[in-house]
């Protein structure tokens, strides 16, 4: 998942409409970063240095802006487009591969900070909250879900409920590992801490999973 850029200061000249685009974008992380829950156009307007206007042209209300920016977020935290599942080894791969980003974009600095002000802020403003879920963990499930459904179609796991198995499989990627970090409960985990946690949690469901 994008991190927010080096640098939060707002910054005028970006002649080009895609650069302007992006640092509005980027203005919304970075006041999701610094813990600003005052989500408003004109505070993101202040941020990118734009004016008001200018993000109208591309956005109709807050909302719109938000939800750009959260699916701009999962494209980034999915990377390139995977090749369909063909056995069980690459589903194995695949699933392996999806943790460890979300799990790399949970327990960064960047991201930890993001995740406490999102949540706050979806508390109070349940619209965004909505939005939020749709285009966060909702969309992480099903993306999940979606290599499960390939490999039962391809008769290499039995599934009951391809999104239940799928949350499951992300409940625990995540656990008291995510849950301590945000509450200041624990240190970052390693590199090789999060990848036997995603390694073990995706070869456990494999083998629940196997057809009998």
């Amino acid at each position: 998942m994008r991190k927010p850029p080096q640098s939060c200061q707002s910054g005028p000249g970006r002649p080009v409409d895609q650069e302007k685009l992006e640092s509005i974008l980027d203005a919304v992380l970075c006041g999701f970063a610094e813990g600003d829950m005052h989500f408003t156009i004109e505070g993101v307007a202040r941020r990118a240095g734009v004016s008001k206007g200018t993000i109208y042209r591309h956005f109709d209300n807050a909302e719109a802006l938000l939800s750009a920016v959260l699916e701009r977020q999962h494209r980034d935290m999915q990377g390139q487009s995977k090749a369909p599942v063909t056995d069980l080894e690459d589903l194995r791969t695949q699933l392996v591969e999806l943790g460890m980003h979300l799990l790399d974009f949970l327990t960064s600095e960047q991201g930890v900070r993001i995740m406490r002000t999102v949540i706050a802020h979806g508390a109070r403003h349940s619209a965004h909250g909505q939005l939020i879920y749709r285009d966060g963990p909702k969309a992480s499930v099903q993306n999940a879900a979606n290599l499960l459904a390939e490999a039962q179609r391809l008769g290499q796991i039995r599934l009951d409920d391809p999104l239940e198995q799928a949350d499951q499989l992300i409940g625990m990627f995540k656990g008291n590992m995510v849950t301590g970090l945000w509450m200041n409960g624990r240190e970052t985990p390693t590199h090789e801490e999060k990848q036997r946690r995603v390694e073990s949690a995706v070869n456990l469901m494999l083998r629940a999973l196997r057809p009998d």
